[in-house]
C-alpha cells in the first residue's frame, strides 16, 4: 500500500477550509430561517361555585399559551417554495410545573409542518396543524391565526383565562383543533376570496372504528371587514351517554356509527373610530346514543341514535385609544336540543368578559382582565386558558364538575419576538 504524503501547505490549506465552512453553512442557514415566539405570563385569582364540588378561591400563576417557532423557506422556482416550521409551546407555569391533570411536560409540539407553498396555486402542508375551522376562520386576529392579545378578531381575549373560544369547554368555536397526522390546503386569495380544507386521519382507530376529522372554510377580507363560514366534522364521535349519567357532564369519545360536526358564520368590521365590532354564530351537532326505556306504549328496551344540537353566540367590542385597548365580550351557550333524562336549559353557559391591555411597545403589552361565566346544572363550560379542575386533581382523570361556574380576576405580561 503506498502511502499518501501532504505538504505542510497543503495541511494549512484544509485546515482553513474546515474551520470556514461550518461558519459558511450557518450563514446560509441563517438566511432562511426565522424564529417567532411570545412569553404570556399571568397573575390570576380564580374560583369556581355552585356545583357538587366547587373550587374554591386561590392565587396562581398561569400561562397563556407561550410558545416559540421556527420557520422557513426555500426557493424552487420563481413560483415554488418549500415551506417548513416547527413549533413547541411552553406550558405549565403553574404548580412548580405541574397541572391538575398530573402533566409536568414543559415544551409541547404545537404546529409543525412541511409543504409547498405558491402564488398561483396556494398552500399545501402535511403534520401537526391547525384545521382551516381555526387558522383561515377562528375566533383570534382577524379572524385566523392566534397572536394573543395584539390583534383584534371576533375574541379579542386570546390566551388569556378570559378568552370565550377555542376549544370544547368554550362557548363558542368549539370545533377549532390542532390535528396531528394531518393534511391542509389553503387557496390563493382572489377578490379579497380564500378558502381551505383540512383533514386528520385517524391511524389509532380508537374501538375499531374511524375517527377521520375534516374541515373546511371560506373567508372573504376587504379593508377593514372580515367574514367567515367554516364547517368541521368529525367520524365515530359522539356524547359518552355513561359519562354523561355518572355526573361528568358532555364529554365527546369514540362512538360508532355517531358523528359530531360544528358550522359556524363569523365578521369582525373595524370603524374609522378605531372601534372594533365581532360576532359569531355557531351551530354544534353531536351525535349521541341514548337508551330507551320500557313504557306503557312497548315494553322494548335498546338504544336509539340521534343528533343533540346546541347553539352558540358571541359579541366583542374593542375601542382603542392611542397604544390602550379596553375590550368586553359577551358569549351564551344555548340548552342541549333533544337530550332525554335531562331539562335542555340544564346545558346553558353564559360567559362575560373584560379586559385593558396597554402596549409599552411592538413587544411588551401589559394588561388586565376578569371573567366571569355561569354554568347550569350540567354545562361544563371553562376558563380559556390554564383550566380548572375540580375533581381527581392532580391524575389524567381529572376532571371540572358540571354546575360549577368559574370565575377569574387577573394581570398578565405579554412579551412577544
Amino acid at each position: 500500500m503506498q502511502k499518501v504524503v501532504l505538504s505542510r501547505n497543503t495541511l494549512a490549506a484544509a485546515l482553513a477550509i474546515a474551520c470556514t465552512a461550518p461558519s459558511a453553512f450557518a450563514t446560509e442557514i441563517n438566511n432562511f430561517v426565522s424564529i417567532y415566539g411570545f412569553i404570556n405570563g399571568q397573575i390570576e385569582s380564580v374560583e369556581a361555585k355552585g356545583g357538587a364540588t366547587p373550587y374554591e378561591r386561590r392565587g396562581r400563576i398561569s400561562d397563556g399559551n407561550s410558545r416559540i417557532g421556527f420557520t422557513g423557506n426555500v426557493e424552487v422556482n420563481s413560483d415554488i417554495k418549500g415551506i417548513w416550521q416547527i413549533e413547541g409551546g411552553l406550558n405549565n407555569f403553574e404548580q412548580a410545573g405541574t397541572n391538575d391533570n398530573g402533566q409536568t411536560a414543559t415544551l409541547e409540539s404545537r404546529n409543525t409542518f412541511v409543504g409547498l407553498q405558491s402564488e398561483k396555486f396556494g398552500r399545501f402542508v402535511i403534520g401537526n396543524s391547525d384545521s382551516v375551522y381555526r387558522s383561515l376562520v377562528g375566533s383570534g386576529s382577524a379572524l385566523g391565526g392566534n397572536l394573543g392579545m395584539t390583534v383584534h378578531g371576533v375574541d379579542v381575549f386570546n390566551n388569556t383565562s378570559a378568552q370565550l373560544t377555542g376549544n370544547q369547554d368554550s362557548i363558542f368555536s368549539r370545533g377549532e383543533s390542532r390535528m396531528k397526522n394531518s393534511a391542509h390546503y389553503l387557496s390563493p386569495e382572489l377578490f379579497g376570496f380564500q378558502a381551505g380544507a383540512s383533514y386528520g386521519f385517524d391511524e389509532a382507530r380508537a374501538s375499531r372504528s374511524d375517527r377521520s376529522r375534516y374541515s373546511l372554510a371560506l373567508k372573504y377580507q376587504y379593508e377593514g371587514l372580515a367574514i367567515g363560514v367554516g364547517y368541521d366534522r368529525q367520524n365515530n364521535t359522539g356524547i359518552d351517554s355513561t359519562m354523561l349519567q355518572r355526573g361528568y357532564g358532555v364529554i365527546l369519545n369514540a362512538q360508532e356509527g355517531l358523528s359530531t360536526s360544528y358550522a359556524k358564520a363569523i365578521i369582525s368590521y373595524t370603524l374609522p373610530t378605531k372601534t372594533t365590532v365581532g360576532f359569531g354564530y355557531e351551530r354544534s351537532s353531536l351525535g349521541n346514543s341514548q337508551f330507551i326505556n320500557p313504557s306503557v306504549g312497548s315494553i322494548y328496551t335498546g338504544n336509539r341514535d340521534k343528533t343533540l344540537k346546541q347553539d352558540a353566540v358571541i359579541l366583542t367590542l374593542a375601542q382603542d385609544y392611542g397604544d390602550a385597548s379596553f375590550l368586553f365580550g359577551y358569549g351564551k351557550l344555548n340548552g342541549l336540543k333533544g337530550i332525554n333524562s335531562f331539562a335542555e336549559d340544564d346545558f346553558q353557559s353564559k360567559q362575560l368578559s373584560l379586559a385593558a391591555t396597554y402596549k409599552l411597545n411592538k413587544f411588551l403589552t401589559p394588561y388586565i382582565y376578569l371573567t366571569r361565566i355561569n354554568n347550569n346544572a350540567q354545562a361544563s363550560t371553562n376558563l380559556g386558558q390554564s383550566s380548572l379542575r375540580s375533581n381527581n386533581l392532580g391524575t389524567s382523570t381529572a376532571f371540572f364538575a358540571p354546575g360549577n361556574s368559574p370565575r377569574a380576576i387577573g394581570v398578565g405580561l405579554l412579551a412577544r419576538f
